[in-house]
């Protein structure tokens, strides 16, 4: 007897191969013709799955903010030895394996899916959400690395936050893309700490 195939199972395959295409050829090498072939599987199983290329795109989408929450909880889990820099350890990291496979495909997946959401409302709130929670995880490695003995300034940890999302986000493109010439996450936390603390220092000034 022919065994059914794992439905979930088959989706993530048929995102995983949209994602791969996503990040050979851009949003218009995106078919579900290509996506069968790329899975390696018959003519016509994406469009049982994903019936509409929005389908698709949101599927793909979902798979990878699965992936990328999964990276987010290992940083979260990992971060608890006591090291006052251990979560921004972790997101330097973490950013360096854009360099490198599965996650320079996946990172190009979503600079991709974040162009065609800007047009896309579902696709939009969905990248939304996960930019919340990649500013929730900077707002916590930046909360870490205050000074001893501060009292908390919520406002600054915001200001910090929002700085090292924005230099991490134009830093991921770039290495990406084979743009980067760093290739040590040691010393893209020491950017990190730099851009810390030099936000700290303009808020000083406005105090």
């Amino acid at each position: 007897m022919r065994r059914k195939p794992n439905v979930e199972q088959r989706r993530r395959d048929l995102c995983d191969a949209a994602i791969e295409l996503l990040a050979a050829d851009g949003a218009r090498g995106l078919t579900h013709l290509r996506v069968d072939r790329r899975a390696g599987l018959p003519d016509g199983t994406t469009s049982f799955y994903y019936q509409t290329r929005t389908a698709l795109l949101r599927g793909t989408l979902d798979r990878v903010i699965e992936l990328d929450i999964e990276n987010f909880t290992n940083a979260l889990n990992v971060a608890g030895d006591g090291e006052v820099d251990s979560l921004l350890s972790q997101l330097a990291e973490q950013a360096m394996r854009t360099a490198v496979e599965p996650e320079r495909s996946r990172a190009r997946a979503r600079f991709e899916l974040m162009m065609i959401a800007s047009h896309e409302s579902e696709l939009g709130a969905a990248i939304e959400g996960l930019m919340s929670r990649f500013v929730a995880i900077s707002e916590a490695a930046v909360a870490q690395v205050q000074p001893a003995g501060a009292p908390p300034d919520r406002r600054l940890v915001e200001e910090q936050a929002f700085a090292v999302v924005t230099f991490l986000g134009g830093f991921l493109f770039r290495l990406a893309y084979g743009l980067a010439e760093m290739n040590s996450a040691e010393r893209l936390e020491r950017y990190l700490h730099s851009v810390i603390a030099g936000v700290a220092a303009d808020h000083g000034r406005e105090c």
